[in-house]
């Protein structure tokens, strides 16, 4: 009997060793099985396009009531929108393996969209300026992990929703300033709109900054692809774009973030300098009726990376992160969502004090 417990024993400490030293493959391979769609992307098995001159076709406006609207008890009163507008673009909300591009009306990846996305990120732009984003046949989660090309498709098929909706935004705000903002796949579908709308035309005037949060930006390319759009370097430039990564001491980067841009959310500045958790004027637990904290984290820009944590709050205590350990990326605004509001303000006011 011993002789068997003890061939059990380093039978199982040989495949969880297996397993631990494989361990970023199983995973992958796990989320292969579960979100992976079984054809190649086919843009005629796509979604139907929405037609962006209805409201409908909005997950948010200015003219109705939806998720874009809350404000914070404890940050309200602090100031009121002006005449600039936001086009914000959410990050990726559709976790299915039935396709490469999700309908908009499919009923999870809508409610996480226009529940706890429009509230813990658009919302920390509602202080400055009115709030426009638009649905699109978002590119399902597993397109970033794609090798096939398939998911490149997908996110280019979704980048031309964005570009419809971008045009009819012009139309609806006018000859208006505006900000361009989004997170993760929303951030790259933000990028592509500086290079392919914004950069060397006439909107470059008009543009306050961008806040393309949560994806791998490299200064050079973006130097060479749009030399009239720098990184922001101080809280009140204008006409720049800001992007971070939040990740703690245990976390690894994704590959394709390797020498990406940081911009620190609590000094608004490239250097390496540790600003103390002292100084975050306030996170936001949406899922606890807007809770908000002072001092949950300081940041620092390490290279390519906010080194971010550990947290001094139970506040995100159930939020699952679901990227690894000490990989905060699905808190990117709610971890400085004060100080991204203000600075929101105070860009707006820079850019209209010139004008």
């Amino acid at each position: 009997m011993r002789k068997w417990i003890i061939g059990i024993i380093a039978i199982l400490t040989l495949i969880f060793g297996v397993s631990y030293l494989f361990r970023d493959k199983l995973m992958l391979s796990a989320m292969e099985w579960q979100l992976k769609p079984e054809a190649a992307f086919d843009a005629a098995k796509a979604p139907p396009a929405l037609n962006y001159s209805d409201d409908e076709s909005w997950a948010a406006l200015p003219t109705k009531e939806d998720g874009a609207d809350f404000i914070p008890d404890a940050l309200k009163g602090q100031a009121k929108p002006t005449d600039v507008a936001v086009f914000f673009l959410h990050p990726t909300t559709y976790l299915s393996s039935e396709g490469w591009n999700a309908p908009t009306d499919d009923v999870e990846s809508s409610e996480f969209r226009d529940g706890a996305v429009l509230r813990a990120q658009a919302s920390t732009f509602n202080g400055c300026c009115e709030i426009f984003a638009p649905k699109y046949r978002q590119a399902t989660l597993w397109s970033f992990m794609d090798t096939t090309g398939s998911g490149k498709k997908a996110r280019a098929f979704a980048y031309n929703d964005v570009s419809r909706a971008f045009d009819q935004f012009l139309e609806r705000i006018g000859d208006r300033p505006f900000i361009i903002a989004g997170h993760s796949q929303g951030a790259d579908h933000t990028m592509r709109l500086l290079k392919a709308k914004i950069t060397g035309t006439e909107l470059k005037s008009r543009m306050v900054a961008a806040y393309p949060v949560g994806f791998g930006f490299q200064e050079e390319k973006m130097k060479t692809d749009m030399p009239d759009i720098p990184v922001c370097t101080s809280s009140n430039q204008t006409g720049c774009y800001v992007t971070w990564n939040s990740l703690g001491a245990k976390a690894e980067a994704f590959p394709d973030y390797v020498g990406a841009v940081c911009v620190n959310p609590l000094s608004w500045t490239t250097d390496n300098k540790n600003v103390p958790a002292g100084e975050n004027t306030g996170s936001v637990a949406i899922e606890e009726k807007g809770r908000v904290e002072k001092g949950v984290t300081g940041a620092q820009c390490q290279n390519d990376r906010l080194l971010v944590g550990p947290l001094q709050s139970d506040m995100f205590d159930d939020m699952p992160m679901m990227l690894g350990e000490d990989n905060f990326h699905v808190l990117d605004f709610s971890l400085f969502y004060a100080s991204i509001r203000k600075n929101a303000q105070d860009r707006v006011a820079a850019f209209l004090a010139t004008k």
